[in-house]
């Protein structure tokens, strides 16, 4: 904890969260790419943070516009396209927003506390036996045959609990502030029991909306 810096270069990105332990690749144009390389800290690390649903990067920037609690990431991997930056961000910690440092630079930076979520850097140790995901796991049946996505059950049942419980967070076609409440509960367990109501209403909620068009 005493490594990771509590000033970073922020970065809005929309409808996404980045988890502790998995990575977020993301597309950003060069001239963004080029703003955000003049202010990563020599650790190479970034926040990230979710604009709230009704920001539009075109309205003048406010410490309103994003949710308070985000994830700070390594930088690990960058790809040059065209006109656009391939990179990938892998997560470390998340944090709470203390402030943001006021500046008349494009990127804003931000006073973090990573003190709620210190468990961050032990959960990666995290036995997959700990979590009992057979719940989880019915879930996300109901929720792919609603989607009509055939997953790789394989690689999923093999996948460790935690770790799986982050990638369905990022990945699953969540709504924003559903995304930022799993992103927000400290404990692995009741992370794991949040996504598993989440998923189980959206398939509700996909059922219904099936027999009525029917």
């Amino acid at each position: 904890m005493k490594n990771l810096s509590t000033i970073l270069p922020v970065f809005k990105v929309k409808s996404t969260i980045l988890m502790p332990h998995s990575n977020l690749p993301i597309i950003i144009s060069r001239n963004d790419y080029i703003e955000l390389s003049s202010e990563i800290v020599e650790n190479n690390m970034i926040a990230i943070v979710q604009p709230l649903p009704a920001f539009s990067r075109n309205r003048k920037r406010s410490p309103d516009d994003a949710f308070k609690t985000g994830c700070a990431g390594k930088i690990t991997d960058i790809n040059f396209l065209e006109n656009e930056v391939n990179i990938n961000i892998y997560g470390v910690c998340r944090f709470d927003i203390v402030s943001y440092i006021d500046s008349a630079e494009s990127i804003e930076r931000v006073f973090v506390n990573y003190e709620r979520y210190c468990i961050d850097i032990e959960e990666n140790r995290i036995d997959a036996d700990e979590l009992n995901t057979e719940k989880l796991m019915k879930a996300l049946d109901i929720y792919f045959r609603n989607l009509e996505i055939s997953p790789n059950w394989k690689e999923i049942q093999k996948t460790p609990a935690a770790i799986l419980v982050s990638a369905l967070a990022m990945a699953c076609p969540f709504h924003p502030s559903e995304r930022q409440s799993i992103l927000e509960v400290v404990d692995i367990k009741e992370r794991s029991e949040m996504i598993t109501k989440i998923i189980e209403m959206n398939s509700f909620n996909q059922y219904n909306t099936v027999r009525t068009l029917n």
